[in-house]
C-alpha cells in the first residue's frame, strides 16, 4: 500500500504581530514549521503504515504562500525553506520525501499549486491513498484537498476525524457531519483530508531527526520533471488591494440585580442608537 501525504510549511504564527491599524504584519521571530493540521495528516498515514505495512510519501510545494503574503519582509520567493518540513516529516516516520521547487512556483495560487501537486502524484503513479489536513492555519482555505481529488479524479472524504478499517480495497472512515460524525465507505485509491483535531501528531525521536539531515535524501522535482509549461502557470487570481478587520473594542460589561441590568442594558442601547 502506497500513501501519499501532502505537507505545507508555514510561518510560525506566534513569531509575528498583527497590527490592524497599518494594516501590516510585523516578524518578531521568523521561524517555519508544519502546517499542525497536515501533521495530523501525516499521524493518520502513519498510523496506516504500522496496521497495514504502507509505505507512507510526504511530498511540499515550495512557495511563497497561496496567496501573496501582506508580511513585511518577507524571504525571497523560490526559496526551498519547505526542505527542513519533509526532512522533520520523514524523522517522524515518512519513507519518502519529495520537494516541489522553482522559480516558476513562487507565486503559485491554490489553482497553479493544484496543477503542480497533481502532476507530481501522477509522475509517482501506483499510489492507493492520497492524505491531506482540512485547512492550513495561514489561509484557513480548506480548498487544496478537494480540488486535487477533483483534478485526479478521485473519490473524497473531507473533515475525517477516524480511518476505522481498510479491507478489500475499500476504506471506512468517521467523517464530520454537523456537530456529530457519520461514518462512510470509500473504494481506493481514494482523498482524505483529515480534520485539525482527529488525532494527537507524536514528535520525533532525536536520533531520527538527525539521520532526516545526515542520512536520508530529499528528492526535488522542478518545472522539466513535471513536464510544466509557463502558460500552464499562468495564475487565476490576482490580488488587488488587502484588508484587515479593524481593531478590536472592548466589550460593556453590566452589573447589578437583573432589573438594574436591565434598565442599564436599555440605557447603553439607546445611547449607541440600536433602539
Amino acid at each position: 500500500m502506497r500513501i501519499v501525504v501532502t505537507v505545507k510549511q508555514i510561518l510560525d504564527p506566534t513569531g509575528f504581530v498583527v497590527h490592524r491599524r497599518r494594516e501590516m504584519i510585523f516578524i518578531n521571530r521568523e521561524e517555519y514549521i508544519i502546517n499542525p493540521n497536515d501533521k495530523n495528516a501525516l499521524e493518520e498515514a502513519l498510523k496506516l503504515k504500522d496496521t497495514y505495512g504502507a509505505e507512507v510519501i510526504a511530498i511540499s510545494l515550495a512557495t511563497n504562500g497561496l496567496t501573496p503574503s501582506p508580511i513585511a519582509n518577507q524571504p525571497p520567493s523560490g526559496e526551498p525553506r519547505a526542505d527542513d518540513a519533509l526532512r522533520e516529516a520523514l524523522a517522524i516516520g515518512a519513507d519518502e520525501a519529495i520537494l516541489l521547487t522553482d522559480e516558476a512556483f513562487a507565486e503559485a495560487d491554490v489553482a497553479v499549486a493544484t496543477l503542480i501537486l497533481g502532476r507530481a502524484i501522477e509522475k509517482l503513479g501506483d499510489f492507493d491513498l492520497i492524505i491531506s489536513g482540512q485547512e492550513a492555519l495561514d489561509s484557513s482555505g480548506r480548498q487544496l484537498g478537494p480540488r486535487l481529488a477533483e483534478y485526479l479524479g478521485l473519490p473524497q472524504v473531507t473533515g475525517v476525524y477516524k480511518i476505522v478499517s481498510l479491507d478489500d480495497g475499500r476504506l471506512r472512515a468517521e467523517q464530520g457531519w454537523g456537530r456529530g460524525c457519520v461514518e462512510v465507505e470509500v473504494g481506493l485509491p481514494a482523498l482524505l483530508t483529515i480534520a485539525p483535531d482527529a488525532n494527537r501528531p507524536h514528535y520525533p525521536h532525536g536520533a531520527r531527526i538527525m539521520d532526516a539531515y545526515r542520512e536520508w535524501e530529499v528528492t526535488t522535482w522542478g518545472c522539466a520533471d513535471l513536464d510544466l509549461r509557463e502558460e500552464e502557470l499562468r495564475l487565476l487570481t490576482q490580488t488587488r488591494r488587502r484588508a484587515f478587520p479593524p481593531p478590536r473594542e472592548f466589550g460593556y460589561q453590566i452589573t447589578g440585580t437583573p432589573e438594574e441590568a436591565a434598565r442599564e442594558l436599555v440605557q447603553y442601547l439607546k445611547s449607541r442608537k440600536v433602539i
